[in-house]
């Protein structure tokens, strides 16, 4: 085993190798935003075509103004850490995390083996390198309960006062202890599922299962590789990125 030292110096390396690869993978997108209309003297620019679209003659409530901000969503991104997440797995997952922090306004961390963890809190603001290093240091190990982690991940949201709240879970769909994660699934105001790996016909029909029992989207990403590009589509087609 190598010295404290170094041991730290090879995660600093492989910490920022991650966030550099998030912000290339993010460099020409912005962060999901969203436009508010009202009428005036609420705060915001002239909206010429919705105040013309009025009856004549105008009074100063008939002048429409818009304004664009950030879009809010708080997020829990529910993650297997089981066994067999080892080596650029879990590398890989930190980088989709990574792009997840950096595009939206709020992210919840929990990681599942046998048991689900609590990562990171809605209300805990943690900065993108200690996100990836607390996902570096999550030991593989243990069997995989779905379940746990979906309802660790209900809990954490429950923390939420946004209209807007949603689970992204990462997994390859193959459970092997737990209840059924339909039910947990089901109680998500929205979930989001990306299965990962082979297209292996048991986790494919759970990860479609989840999806649609939670009001959400089903995504592939056949490789660990596409994973990080997988997340990043996920947060545009479904948060407005």
């Amino acid at each position: 085993m190598l010295p404290r030292d170094q041991r730290r110096e090879v995660e600093d390396r492989a910490v920022r190798e991650i966030l550099r690869r998030a912000r290339d993978l993010l460099r020409h997108t912005s962060r999901p935003r969203e436009t508010h209309r009202d009428a005036f003297p609420a705060e915001g620019e002239l909206d010429l075509d919705s105040t013309l679209e009025r009856p004549r003659p105008w009074g100063p409530q008939d002048i429409a103004v818009a304004r664009t901000e950030l879009r809010r969503a708080d997020v829990v991104a529910i993650l297997d850490m089981s066994l067999s997440m080892t080596g650029d797995k879990v590398a890989l997952t930190a980088l989709a995390c990574a792009i997840l922090h950096l595009k939206l306004d709020r992210l919840a961390v929990v990681h599942f083996d046998t048991k689900a963890h609590r990562l990171v809190s809605l209300s805990e603001r943690i900065s993108e390198d200690e996100l990836v290093r607390r996902i570096l240091r999550v030991p593989a190990q243990g069997f995989t309960n779905i379940d746990a982690g979906l309802r660790m991940g209900l809990e954490l949201l429950r923390a939420s006062g946004l209209k807007e709240r949603a689970g992204i879970l990462m997994t390859d769909g193959v459970a092997n202890v737990g209840g059924n994660p339909l039910r947990p699934a089901a109680r998500y105001p929205r979930l989001h599922v990306v299965q990962v790996g082979e297209d292996e016909a048991q986790g494919s029909r759970a990860c479609a299962a989840m999806a649609r029992a939670g009001r959400g989207r089903h995504y592939r990403a056949e490789l660990y590789a596409d994973l990080p590009a997988v997340v990043r589509r996920l947060v545009r087609e479904s948060f407005g990125s």
